[in-house]
């Protein structure tokens, strides 16, 4: 298992975005989607493939950006069961305590 290597930058005019990247594995996961085109932007920069996404919770600004990305990736989106029916293309529900792998990564 390799190291996950943290990418933030701007998105939106008021908030950040993260994206961690596996390159043993070519995983890529996006904590939020706060806005498709920043997060689309930096991926073709970075020369990354989005695998998934981690939802918080639900906030405009940290899910607008899921549906679009989900469109055109095909990635996997994992979000909070206790707001599954604010936040549309929930793939895997977790709740509090629950722990999962991607890519050999504990989360």
């Amino acid at each position: 298992m390799s190291r996950l290597e943290v990418h933030q930058f701007i998105s939106r005019s008021d908030n950040f975005a993260v994206l961690l990247h596996d390159a043993g594995t070519g995983t890529t996961i996006s904590i939020d989607a706060p806005d498709a085109a920043a997060i689309k932007r930096e991926l073709a920069a970075k020369g990354w493939k989005l695998t998934h996404i981690l939802v918080t919770h639900h906030h405009a600004d940290h899910v607008e950006g899921i549906a679009p990305l989900k469109a055109e990736t095909g990635c996997k989106v994992i979000g909070p069961k206790a707001e599954a029916s604010k936040i549309q293309g929930l793939d895997e529900l977790v709740k509090e305590g629950d722990t999962f792998k991607i890519a050999g990564h504990q989360i």
